[in-house]
């Protein structure tokens, strides 16, 4: 199945291409161990943002996002990632 990496719809598809796009992510699985409170908040987390959002929201959804806002943030990190790129 052929899929565009864009969504542009001025974009013309080859003749007989289907319109339908395609975004594959590549997961991996973490196993992890939290605090008692942490999980606790983290349960209220989820049930505040799905209220919030109208949609169900998971704890995959809320470790990933926190986790690039940290990589964002951290100066240090960023600064490491950068001496040590190769």
């Amino acid at each position: 199945m052929s899929t565009f990496p864009e969504n542009n719809p001025t974009r013309r598809r080859p003749s007989g291409q289907p319109m339908l796009q395609i975004n594959r992510l590549n997961y991996v699985k973490v196993n992890a161990k939290l605090l008692d409170g942490t999980d606790a908040k983290l349960k209220q987390y989820l049930r505040f943002a799905g209220e919030q959002m109208n949609t169900e929201i998971t704890n995959n959804d809320v470790i990933e996002y926190a986790l690039n806002m940290l990589f964002d943030r951290d100066s240090a990190f960023k600064s490491w990632l950068k001496q040590n790129a190769k």
